[in-house]
């Protein structure tokens, strides 16, 4: 009798052994296939790139993040919304991992911030009034207004150029949060930059009386940012992800898509 008690008591503590042994095993299993935030702050207001489309954010950027998170493994992106300047912020104090509208690679964000893969180059050429023939390249911008944004890429490159060979200052430059295209086109300044591949859709779209003019001024390496102290591994992983959709024509295709030429290669629009 003792003895059945004993043996009932042993089966008895092997099934909750048994249980518990299959309930972890469940607990490890979710976690494995728990699915990791890429997180990533965007303005949403520069088309085609990423803009907002209804209450859905979209654009290029878009596509390239979900598939660089699909291609991570277990991964998917989370947007968080702001101004330019202020998902910078979120960057900066560590509320996203990285941000995208399109970031230009400089000298001066280099100081701050570690880059992923280039994933575009954007040539830039003048834009200028239709009615101006006077400008055709930087150095006919003497005695003349240059508008750009304060947080754009625009400002550093002339600020560069200026310094080299603008010593009297005869190149004014006007900065405002107004777009330089349409300080142009409302006769409030005589020149700007704007990437070529999508000035054709802009004019379109805004019906603006500008045109670009001349050779392109510089091409702009496009990439994304992450903190100098960014997970080393998720960096890693965003790379390799972004490297194998150039090499397999992903990021061809996207661009070849929306605008006809492949801005995954440099000087595409030159060629």
């Amino acid at each position: 009798m003792k003895f059945k008690k004993v043996l009932a008591l042993f089966v008895m503590g092997m099934m909750l052994l048994s249980g518990c042994s299959v309930k972890n095993t469940k607990v490890n299993e979710t976690k494995k296939t728990e699915t990791k935030i890429l997180k990533v702050g965007v303005a949403a207001d520069h088309k085609p790139w990423c803009y907002k489309d209804g209450d859905k954010i979209v654009g290029i950027d878009v596509d390239v993040l979900n598939e660089v998170a699909k291609r991570m493994g277990d991964y998917k992106v989370e947007f968080h919304l702001a101004s330019f300047e202020g998902m910078f912020g979120l960057l900066d104090t560590g509320k996203v991992d990285t941000v995208a509208q399109q970031i230009t690679v400089t000298n001066k964000r280099k100081e701050k911030y570690v880059f992923s893969e280039f994933y575009a180059f954007n040539p830039h050429k003048l834009l200028v009034r239709e009615s101006d023939n006077s400008i055709n390249k930087l150095e006919d911008l003497k005695g003349k207004t240059f508008a750009c944004e304060p947080a754009g890429a625009e400002l550093h490159n002339i600020e560069e150029y200026k310094a080299k060979n603008d010593p009297n200052n005869e190149i004014k430059v006007l900065v405002s949060e107004v777009s330089g295209r349409e300080l142009v086109a409302q006769n409030k300044a005589d020149a700007c930059l704007y990437p070529v591949a999508i000035f054709d859709m802009m004019k379109k779209e805004s019906g603006l009386a500008v045109k670009q003019v001349g050779e392109p001024v510089y091409e702009e390496e496009n990439a994304f940012p992450f903190r100098k102290d960014a997970d080393k591994e998720l960096l890693e992983k965003f790379n390799k992800a972004l490297k194998s959709m150039k090499e397999d024509g992903t990021l061809k295709k996207i661009y070849m898509d929306k605008f006809g030429v492949d801005l995954s290669e440099r000087n595409a629009l030159r060629k």
